[in-house]
This record gives C-alpha cells, sequence and structure tokens, in this order.
C-alpha cells in the first residue's frame, strides 16, 4: 500500500533564507518518482493557500496550508478551520495595541499586516512573484473580515512572547518558532484555533483519502513542524532544521542544499 508524505516549504523544499523559492532537481524527481512508485505527496506548510499559487504546478496530491488551518485537494473546495471573530479581534488588539508587537493576518488569498511585517513581507512578495507566484499583502487597516485562519506575531523580546503566552486564551493556540528562523531581533510565532496545526490538519487529511496515520511520513525544518512530525508515522528533520526539531524526529537527514529530502526518501525506501 501507497505511503503518505507530508512536506514543509520553506527550508525543506526550498531554501528561501537564500532567495530560492523552487524545489531543486533532484527534490522533484524523488517526488515524482514517490509518485510514481503508489505513494501520495502533499505539502503541509504554514503559508496561506495564496502563498502556495506557486506550487500547485509541482503536482502534489494535496495541500495543507495556514499551518493546518485549511486542506485543498485539486479540483475541490478548500475546507477551512479559522480563528473564531471574537479571538481574532482579542489578538489584534493584544499583540499591535497592548503589547506593541507585529502581526500578519493569513485569510485564503489574502495577507494582512501591521507596518514592519507589511514591509517585510511585501519585499518577499516581489520575490514570489519574480519565481512565477503572486502573493497578495495589505496593511492591517484594510482587513474587511474575511475567514481567517492563521496569524504570525512578533514581539520586541522573548519577556513580551512569554507574558502574550501565559494570557492566550485558552480557543487560541500558539507555536513560538524563534527556534529556527527570526526576523531581525524579533520573536517570532504562529497563533491558530485551538486544535488546529500541522499534526491536525495531517490527520484530518488521511482521514478524507482513507488512508493509515501508519503509513505517514512528515518531513520538517522548523518548530511550527514539530506537531507534524510527532502525529506522522515517522517525523524526518531537516540537517539545517532547528535542533529542537532534530531531538523530536526520528529521523535526520542531510541539509537541503547537500539533498536531504531525497536522501531520506531513499534510506526510507520510498523511491
Amino acid at each position: 500500500m501507497g505511503k503518505f508524505l507530508f512536506f514543509d516549504i520553506d527550508g525543506t523544499l526550498t531554501d528561501s533564507d537564500h532567495g530560492i523559492q523552487w524545489p531543486s532537481e533532484s527534490t522533484l524527481d524523488a517526488i515524482h518518482q514517490a509518485q510514481k512508485n503508489g505513494h501520495r505527496c502533499l505539502i503541509c506548510s504554514g503559508r496561506n493557500l495564496s502563498g502556495l499559487q506557486q506550487y500547485l504546478a509541482l503536482g502534489m496530491d494535496g495541500y495543507i496550508f495556514s499551518d493546518g488551518g485549511g486542506i485543498y485537494f485539486p479540483g475541490k473546495e478548500p475546507i477551512l478551520e479559522p480563528i473564531p471573530d471574537d479571538l481574532l479581534e482579542y489578538l489584534i488588539q493584544d499583540v499591535v495595541h497592548h503589547r506593541k508587537g507585529e502581526i500578519i493576518l493569513s485569510a485564503m488569498q489574502t495577507m494582512y499586516c501591521s507596518e514592519q511585517e507589511y514591509i517585510f513581507m511585501s519585499a518577499f512578495a516581489d520575490q514570489v512573484e519574480q519565481a512565477g507566484g503572486k502573493m497578495a499583502v495589505y496593511r492591517l487597516e484594510e482587513y474587511k473580515g474575511e475567514p481567517v485562519m492563521e496569524s504570525d506575531v512578533g514581539f520586541a523580546s522573548q519577556a513580551i512572547e512569554d507574558a502574550f503566552m501565559r494570557d492566550l486564551p485558552k480557543g487560541l493556540e500558539f507555536v513560538s518558532t524563534t527556534a529556527s528562523y527570526g526576523r531581525g531581533e524579533r520573536t517570532s510565532g504562529e497563533v491558530t484555533k485551538r486544535g488546529v496545526n500541522k499534526g491536525a490538519g495531517i490527520r484530518k487529511a488521511v482521514h478524507l483519502l482513507n488512508g493509515s496515520m501508519e503509513d505517514t511520513f512528515g518531513f520538517g525544518d522548523s518548530m511550527n513542524d514539530a506537531s507534524m512530525l510527532k502525529a506522522c508515522h515517522t517525523g524526518i528533520a531537516m540537517g539545517n532544521g532547528a535542533q529542537e526539531l532534530k531531538d523530536l524526529a526520528d529521523y535526520v537527514t542531510g541539509d537541503i542544499q547537500d539533498d536531504g529530502l531525497a536522501d531520506a526518501m531513499r534510506h526510507f525506501g520510498l523511491i
């Protein structure tokens, strides 16, 4: 029986730290060979669906986006788990106005950003468009109430983030991603509806595909991939990933620039 392979994007399929927005030839060959061998390959990303647009051309079997807040199978309507409106309003007020932090609201096709994140994400959107994709980035004050599945937040210090975590309402879930990447000197984390994360998205996708979690492999590099590696039967961390994630993994492969993903797939007999 075929397996289910779930791939993070940034730091796993692509090397955004070096401006590389498309998987290497060896990575693409490995994925396509795995599909020929009867395995299903899906992306599992913190990006929203618009941010995945350029990767639809990869021919993946499915896309889990916004840290599990959305699931999309080609040809079908997306399945969404948005943050409730009252909790989203709390989040905006608490992060931006109370703690003077930065925030990005990720709707399905658009992103709404506080000022510093707007500058950062506008530059990143330019890179994506140069690679053939498209990201719609707007300022926070332009938000008009569409469903938001995930929110990136950042604070000026770890102490502020710790206080934010202590005060977080029970209806929200937060994962700090500072261990693997940062934004300047700020902390970095991601917020979803409670119970929504990459691991939960994978379990739901596998159920919809009539599969078994015993047949799952997860590939990631950042601490927002921790729930994915924990949920999958076999969790694989990239060599360039966060040490905290490597400590959770069943297997650590090579760096993204050293064909680590393809090597792991060969190691487990997937290709």
